[in-house]
């Protein structure tokens, strides 16, 4: 599996995807404009001031189970295009990657909170960290019967079983930012 580099129209289309999303529910911390010239996923990603966003300490009740997770702008899996969330959960901490198949990837890292991710999410063409918060949201529908309802990320659907790639893709940003 190789993984791209750079391509205008994939970088723009990244961009309009992430703003689509982004009106569907993510939230920001601080955003500044966007910079005119793109050259990785992570920098469409709204910047905060230098300051880190702290990975937290657990907090009292786990919203995401401890386990791997796939979240896409699709229902689908790997669908050219579409904007996916591969990570892990552990302690309410997480490691993961922002992607598109058959495109380059982004890691994070950071905490997962009651109603957010607190994600530092790193440029893999830069190495320069991005703060970062995705909104979770209470979708009942993944639950059946009369219990409590399963939570996901604002603007994405729960998908049921990583691929190799997400896989592996996982595994490296493991290996680079999990503590």
């Amino acid at each position: 599996m190789t993984f791209h580099k750079s391509i205008s129209a994939r970088t723009q289309f990244i961009k309009a995807s992430l703003l689509a999303v982004a009106a569907a529910g993510f939230a920001f911390m601080e955003a500044s404009p966007v910079q005119s010239s793109i050259s990785s996923p992570a920098e469409m990603l709204p910047r905060a001031d230098a300051t880190l966003v702290a990975a937290t300490s657990a907090v009292d009740q786990a919203v995401l189970e401890d386990g791997d997770y796939l979240f896409g702008q699709s229902p689908q899996p790997w669908v050219n295009g579409v904007a996916y969330a591969v990570f892990s959960v552990q302690d309410n901490q997480t490691v993961g990657a922002f992607y598109q198949p058959n495109s380059s990837f982004d890691c994070f890292y950071g905490s997962v909170q009651p109603d957010r991710l607190v994600l530092n999410v790193v440029d893999s063409y830069e190495q320069t960290i991005h703060p970062y918060e995705v909104a979770l949201t209470l979708d009942n529908s993944l639950v059946a019967g009369g219990g409590a309802g399963a939570y996901t990320l604002a603007g994405f659907h729960r998908l049921d079983s990583l691929s190799a790639q997400d896989i592996e893709m996982l595994a490296v940003c493991k290996a680079d930012f999990a503590e």
